[in-house]
Formats: structure tokens, C-alpha cells, sequence
């Protein structure tokens, strides 16, 4: 009984994996397509998820922002590849503060524009639309 029990946990564990692998959280496959979509390097992206993750961290309470955080594996990585890229020194205080870290990355205008809003809505999905809501406000 013991064994069928085992193999049958064991049967299941592939399917788990996958079921985790295809979850609508942004990772690096995702911010690659987006970045392509967008005619960005992935690394500019990868750092602009990161600024955008460190106004947000800087104005939600950090229950809330740990939500977005865990939708989006990496994010400290992100925030310090932002950083290391000079996209801001301590923080990011406004909107305004986010599109000059967005600048500083090499973002267009344009690119600013269409790439915010495609990571909020990111976030929705995997999350759920509440968080990706409180998520585009905190960039506000």
C-alpha cells in the first residue's frame, strides 16, 4: 500500500512541475518577449521591471507589495539590476521618478508607455486583477 501510494505521488510530481511552470507569473521568458515586442533588450527590461517594482515597494505597505513581489520571481534581482544600471540611486519617489529610470534605461518615451501598462496587467493575471489594480496605482 505504502509503494502504490509512493509511486502515485511520484506520477504526480511532473505534472505538478508543469502546472507551476506555466503559471502567469512574470519571469524571464515573459519579460523576454516583451522586450522583444517592444524592440528592448531583455536586461533593459529586466530593469525596468525593477524600477517599476521599487516605486511600488516605496509606496505600498509591505503586506501589499510582497503580493506583486510574489507574482514576479526575481524582483530583487531585478531592483538590483536596476540600480547597478544607474536607472536610480536611493529611490524612486514618483511617476515622474519611474519615467526617468525608464529614460536612463534607454526607453523611449513610446516604449515607457506600452511597457508599464503590459507588467501591470502581467501582474492582474497571475495575481489577481485587485493586486495588479493596487500595483498601477502605487506607479501613479
Amino acid at each position: 500500500m505504502n509503494r502504490r501510494f509512493l509511486l502515485a505521488v511520484l506520477a504526480l510530481i511532473p505534472l505538478v512541475l508543469s502546472a507551476c511552470a506555466s503559471s502567469g507569473a512574470i519571469d524571464n521568458s515573459k519579460v523576454g518577449k516583451l522586450a522583444n515586442s517592444l524592440g528592448l533588450t531583455s536586461e533593459q527590461a529586466q530593469a525596468g521591471v525593477g524600477a517599476m517594482l521599487k516605486l511600488s515597494q516605496q509606496r505600498l505597505e509591505p503586506a501589499e507589495y510582497a503580493k506583486i513581489a510574489g507574482v514576479i520571481p526575481r524582483a530583487d534581482e531585478y531592483m538590483a539590476l536596476a540600480k547597478r544600471l544607474d536607472a536610480f540611486q536611493g529611490a524612486v519617489p514618483s511617476a515622474a521618478g519611474l519615467g526617468g529610470a525608464l529614460g536612463k534605461l534607454g526607453f523611449s518615451l513610446d516604449q515607457a508607455a506600452k511597457f508599464v501598462p503590459a507588467v501591470t496587467d502581467y501582474v492582474s493575471k497571475a495575481a489577481d486583477p485587485g493586486v495588479g489594480m493596487v500595483f498601477a496605482n502605487s506607479l501613479k
